[in-house]
């Protein structure tokens, strides 16, 4: 509703202009004069009424209230103003400088009209998409609007036949004229002549406007280039080629006008400049603000119910996803940490049973193992050194004691972090922000953890928040759709920050109980990145200042020693909250869960030993030990 009474009050406003153009620049004997200034004066004043609704209304814009507010004021002072200088216009008789001024007024309101429209669209975050090119607009607008006031200074001294000939004047490039005079806009003003200037001075005016065209025929056209051509989203490139269109229509209007000397021409010529300003805005705009892109699933054509009277057959039954058993998740743990119980050399599985007696020797095998699966030097010293006390006491008699006593240890290692994820009941969606370097398999992790929770009954929503890799928001869409949950996302490129910020709000809107935002891989000795990361984390806390209530940080197994340094410096600039170890099942470098709980001691909240949703495992350590010690 708000945005299509701005779109009305956006074409008002162009009415405004054309009327106001009519009546003042074309001869009185060609047109009813007073009959189109009556007309002008109706259209400012319903105007001014619907741009007085939307200051009213304005307060109803929830998700931009501020700048809408501020937008329709700007619209709603600039037309007061041109409201009271047009009636000061009819008393000192249409003195130039007047209808001038009344015109940039105008053209100032269509400008504000047309971006309160913009902003009111639903569904925009602010990501600065590119800076640069915002500016370049703005400053095209500022030239543009410079131009206008020169051509209608020009069409209400009635001097645009001034100048005979085209491209030159008069048959010079730079004619003699009076240009001092044509310039002294206020003179008039202060004498209270309401005349036009002399005709030397028309003839510069001419002359100045023609080159001011040519300089904004040049520096528009670059603008169009750099939008219509630059990797900007489709938003920006669209509004580059409306300017384009525009730029050559007005181009050609403005030397037919010259050519034909046609009256009509020099107000299509007018309203056609008015006109380019709302790209150039457009260009600016969306240079500072993107759509949410949510993704679209393709409609499904759904077959109504039928009785089983009308069809005489039972109607199917929707495919509904259970959960495995206990049991066979442990199987499936099992057959999945082959590689890592090889890690270990086979000793853990391989003590020796019986009456065979424990040596020095069998520890330092022991001792060999736990480092080659990456343990770490500290675990595992700690790990013999107890050991070895026990030994000393004649307490390993056999092996069966010898793998009792080992397991004991590396349970006692990993108990401590063995804490499941809560989510607890809450007003206010429960926020979990997943970190990591490149290629450990977050977005993956995302989507499986995000059909454990719907399976457990949670509404669930993601966030594309991974903007800089190619194809990881379209990765993160197929997981959407294929558990039919929504994705906040932006284009590649975006700025993550805003992405998640967007998707906290929907979040809220709606009533969603746990949000999963991705974040781009970055490595931990980057402190530009890792800056970036904490910045993520303090624009979530200003919408709720408990979130994220969850930090996992996603680890890759293979990557051995290299997670605890990952581990450490995540955990410096986030805080985690818990960690997610990855490819278990594909590396034989397992043993770094030990060193992670016993040197990092953050929650093991999720094991990944495959491919499959099911292979994201809750951690528990006590089945994690067993699977060691099978024998393959």
């Amino acid at each position: 509703m708000y945005g299509k009474v701005t779109l009305f009050s956006i074409l008002l406003a162009l009415s405004l202009i054309l009327a106001g153009s009519c009546a003042h620049f074309m001869p009185s004997i060609m047109i009813g004069t007073l009959s189109i200034l009556k007309l002008h004066q109706h259209l400012g004043s319903v105007l001014a009424v619907v741009v007085l609704i939307l200051t009213q209304l304005s307060w109803t814009q929830k998700h931009c209230c501020a700048s809408a507010v501020l937008l329709s004021f700007t619209a709603l002072f600039f037309t007061g103003l041109q409201v009271a200088l047009g009636i000061w216009t009819q008393k000192m008789q249409s003195m130039p400088l007047l209808v001038t001024a009344h015109l940039l007024l105008s053209v100032i309101v269509l400008g504000a009209l047309f971006k309160l429209y913009l902003r009111v669209q639903p569904n925009l975050v602010a990501s600065r998409i590119s800076p640069t090119l915002g500016f370049f607009a703005l400053f095209t607008r500022g030239l543009l609007l410079l131009q206008i006031a020169l051509g209608a200074w020009l069409s209400t001294n009635h001097g645009a036949a001034a100048c005979v000939g085209f491209p030159q004047c008069n048959g010079a490039w730079w004619p003699v004229a009076d240009y001092q005079g044509a310039l002294n806009v206020v003179q008039g003003f202060l004498t209270r002549y309401a005349g036009d200037i002399t005709f030397d001075a028309q003839v510069a005016v001419n002359s100045l406007h023609r080159i001011g065209g040519l300089i904004c025929f040049i520096v528009i056209f670059v603008v169009m280039l750099m939008a219509t051509f630059g990797n900007y989203a489709k938003s920006i490139r669209r509004s580059g080629l409306v300017l384009c269109l525009l730029l050559f229509v007005q181009m050609g209007l403005g030397v037919i006008g010259i050519k034909l000397a046609l009256p009509e021409l020099w107000i299509a010529h007018n309203v056609v400049a008015a006109l380019l300003m709302l790209p150039l805005i457009a260009i600016g705009f969306y240079s500072r603000y993107g759509f949410v892109a949510a993704p679209t699933a393709a409609p499904v054509d759904v077959e109504p119910r039928r009785t089983i009277e009308a069809t005489g057959a039972y109607a199917p039954v929707e495919e509904v996803y259970v959960a495995p058993s206990p049991e066979s998740l442990y199987l499936r743990l099992k057959s999945q940490l082959k590689k890592t119980r090889s890690g270990l050399g086979g000793i853990l599985a391989n003590l020796p049973i019986g009456g065979k007696s424990i040596s020095g020797d069998l520890l330092e095998e022991i001792e060999a193992s736990l480092l080659m699966a990456d343990v770490g030097i500290d675990v595992t010293s700690k790990i013999i050194n107890r050991l070895t006390e026990t030994l000393e006491r004649h307490q390993l008699k056999d092996g069966a004691a010898l793998s009792t006593a080992l397991k004991h240890e590396l349970l006692t290692i990993l108990k401590p972090c063995s804490e499941p994820l809560y989510i607890p009941q809450k007003e206010g969606p429960f926020v979990i922000l997943v970190v990591g370097v490149n290629g450990v398999g977050k977005t993956t992790t995302i989507g499986k953890l995000a059909k454990r929770l719907q399976a457990q009954g949670h509404s669930v929503m993601l966030a594309a928040g991974d903007t800089f890799r190619a194809a990881a928001v379209e990765q993160l869409q197929v997981w959407g759709e294929r558990n039919n949950i929504q994705v906040v996302a932006q284009h590649t490129g975006a700025d993550s920050a805003s992405v998640i910020y967007d998707a906290v709000q929907s979040a809220q809107s709606k009533g969603v109980d746990v949000l999963i935002a991705d974040t781009a891989g970055r490595l931990h000795t980057k402190a530009n990145l890792m800056e970036e990361l904490r910045k993520v984390k303090r624009i979530i806390g200003k919408l709720d200042a408990t979130a994220p209530h969850e930090v996992l940080l996603v680890l890759d197994a293979g990557t051995g020693q290299n997670a605890l340094s990952q581990a450490r410096l995540f955990n410096e600039t986030v805080e985690l909250t818990g960690l997610v170890v990855t490819k278990l099942d594909g590396t034989a470098k397992g043993g770094v869960m030990f060193a992670l709980a016993k040197q990092i001691g953050i929650p093991i909240r999720f094991i990944g030993i495959g491919e499959g949703i099911d292979d994201l495992q809750d951690f528990n350590a006590e089945n994690f030990v067993d699977a060691l010690f099978v024998k393959d």
